[in-house]
């Protein structure tokens, strides 16, 4: 026998060796080893690929099916375990002063420094309260103005399509008014992507969000095949299907961010010079990126820029997505039912009799059944339904008689609380009238309105705050 075929042979002795260690240690050694659920699923992640890839992204719904079988805690992962119950949902995703961690597996999608993909509680708290400062209320009554503005170019879009009668179709539409609208917030009003300013409004930046949904599920089983794509993307454009789209919208993103940078250097540059001559005190911007490049207390490394473009992309799709998809599936389910149409059409009359009138934001949550009409859409459209694992550093978890080892990622789905019929009744139907309740009764009822997700690790626009003082 030669010398290579031994090398082989004993190469793949370990490889096998080493399979049967891992799969016993994870089937019988594991702290998890004691949690219901599939030995496929326990054994390895292939078994989550498999529903995520093959099966075209089904894997939440196959959860569902896991818990029929097991019952309300299911090990998912070699590494997870999901539990289905709506009151253990603020332990899991808890709020200050309980440290939780994401799962960096998980939580990568080829933007490693976005807010998302940060998975350590510190790391991702610095971010969060820099980024959170541009998402309070404060900050959108600022963006009032651009706001009306833009909602006034849609409803022109609306008015032409009725003159033409032409099909227009609603979540394309409410893209084009997001994206403009956070494009502008987020790089100053000169680097709005223009959409609503086209003649007719395009599908492009929902196919692009589409498109990058599917590359960002792609990548975080195979984290490889990003850094491919980024490192040759002229070459994956040519020969994957679809990521001309996804490299059209990092391109847009990373174009915004550029000159951003540019001016924020030549500023530093001019401030150094000896023989600058300070016409005027220099005004703090107000878009989000200009004003994290200009704020001297946020230190030169958070300024960088793969920190700036990953973190925009990120936000710029998920934070189109999903305002797009709810304001699109609310609209629809008001024009689909007569009664809830009329209802909100004379209540919105009453308030405001002078049709030509723009409203406030103060104006418009005073209004009754309109805010019950929001929280109805946010709870059936849903738009997150995919879990996020979480893990507790330095705690064990308690549920029901599972004691869950600290450091064990745990996840949840808010879609399965959103559709909870012992919460909601008739949880398919599209009812406002299930949120016009006595104040006490409504904080109840909103600990459940989950829709993108909670905690110190959620979403940092998504909580509901009221405008009014």
């Amino acid at each position: 026998m030669r010398v290579d075929q031994i090398y082989l042979y004993a190469f793949c002795l370990f490889s096998l060796l080493y399979i049967c260690a891992v799969l016993f240690y994870r089937l019988v050694l594991s702290p998890l080893a004691k949690f219901p659920g599939p030995r496929l699923a326990a054994a390895s992640r292939l078994y989550e690929i498999y529903f995520q890839i093959i099966k075209g992204g089904t894997f939440t719904w196959h959860i569902n099916d896991l818990h029929d079988k097991y019952g309300p805690v299911v090990r998912i992962t070699p590494w997870e375990i999901h539990i289905k119950d709506p009151e253990y949902y603020n332990t899991v995703y808890a709020g200050p002063g309980k440290h939780r961690n994401k799962d960096p597996f998980f939580s990568f999608i080829g933007y490693p420094k976005s807010i998302f993909s940060l998975s350590c509680y510190d790391s991702h708290r610095r971010w969060r309260k820099i980024l959170g400062h541009f998402l309070k209320k404060g900050a959108v009554l600022e963006l009032e103005p651009v706001i009306k503005e833009n909602t006034q170019k849609l409803c022109e879009h609306f008015s032409a399509a009725v003159r033409g009668k032409m099909v227009l179709e609603l979540n394309a539409a409410f893209h084009c008014f997001t994206s403009d609208t956070l494009s502008q917030h987020a790089f100053g009003q000169n680097l709005s992507f223009g959409y609503l300013d086209q003649r007719t409004l395009s599908d492009s930046w929902k196919t692009k969000v589409n498109t990058m949904f599917e590359f960002c599920r792609l990548v975080r089983h195979f984290h490889f095949l990003g850094d491919i794509a980024h490192l040759i993307p002229n070459v994956v454009s040519l020969a994957v299907t679809g990521f001309n789209d996804v490299y059209a919208m990092e391109q847009a993103t990373r174009s915004r961010i550029q000159p951003l940078i540019d001016e924020f250097d030549q500023r530093e540059a001019e401030a150094q010079s000896a023989s600058r001559i300070i016409e005027k005190p220099f005004e703090m911007p107000k878009a989000i990126y200009p004003a994290i490049l200009a704020n001297p207390d946020i230190p030169l490394l958070e300024k960088s820029q793969s920190r700036l473009e990953d973190d925009a992309i990120f936000l710029m799709f998920a934070g189109t997505d999903a305002p797009s998809q709810t304001i699109a599936i609310t609209m629809f389910h008001i024009l689909n039912n007569p009664r809830v149409y009329q209802t909100l059409k004379n209540e919105l009359l009453a308030a405001i009799p002078d049709v030509e009138t723009v409203p406030s934001l103060y104006e418009l949550e005073k209004i009754s059944y309109l805010s019950a009409t929001i929280r109805e859409g946010l709870r059936l459209s849903s738009v997150v339904t995919t879990r996020l694992p979480r893990s507790a550093p330095d705690q064990i978890l308690q549920y029901q008689q599972w004691e869950i080892p600290a450091g064990t990622f745990v996840s949840m789905s808010t879609y399965f609380i959103l559709r909870d019929p012992n919460i909601f009744p008739e949880p398919e139907k599209f009812t406002p009238e299930r949120w016009l309740l006595e104040p006490d009764e409504l904080l109840q009822l909103e600990r459940y309105l989950v829709p993108a997700s909670k905690g110190t690790l959620g979403c940092p626009g998504q909580k509901y705050d009221s405008l009014t003082p």
